[in-house]
């Protein structure tokens, strides 16, 4: 996965980020972690626990980005899923990024991607798996940037 130029982030995140200051990824250096059977395990456990928990709730007349709960859409999901493998797993957040990709109508979609000296894996609220990202038939757009300046995403090519 390829990141390009340094892009404004989503301003439903900045929100989210001021509601729940320990998800900001600001001060964490960009580090894949290390990718072992067990932390594979863990990433499916709360892919699946999560995508199983959160009924689906469209949210596209207002923009509004939140650790899902019972209801949420993608993005929820993805934070839910951040906030799991941080606080529950002990996942460095500098290995964890929320995304933002297209879908095959071009409809806009968000996910975890995990990036890890195996490669990069996405935990998607759209599947029970946890696969490489290069195998998903979504067009990236961009991702957050663990540590950079002035809380920018970077695009992804």
């Amino acid at each position: 996965m390829s990141a390009g130029d340094y892009v404004a982030a989503p301003a439903a995140w900045f929100a989210l980020l001021r509601q729940f200051p320990e998800l900001d990824p600001a001060g964490a250096p960009f580090t894949p972690a290390r990718l072992t059977v067990g932390r594979a395990a863990q990433l499916i456990k709360v892919n699946k626990e999560i995508n199983a928990a959160i009924r689906y709730r469209d949210d596209a007349d207002k923009d509004f980005w939140e650790v899902g709960g019972s209801e949420g859409d993608c993005e929820d999901f993805a934070i839910r899923k951040l906030q799991e493998l941080t606080r529950g797993f002990d996942f460095p957040r500098g290995a964890l990024t929320l995304a933002a990709c297209r879908l095959d109508r071009g409809r806009g979609h968000a996910v975890l991607l995990v990036h890890s000296d195996k490669g990069v894996y996405v935990l998607d609220n759209l599947t029970p798996r946890v696969l490489p990202w290069r195998k998903l038939p979504y067009r990236w757009v961009a991702r957050e940037e663990p540590g950079s300046p002035f809380r920018l995403w970077r695009a992804l090519a």
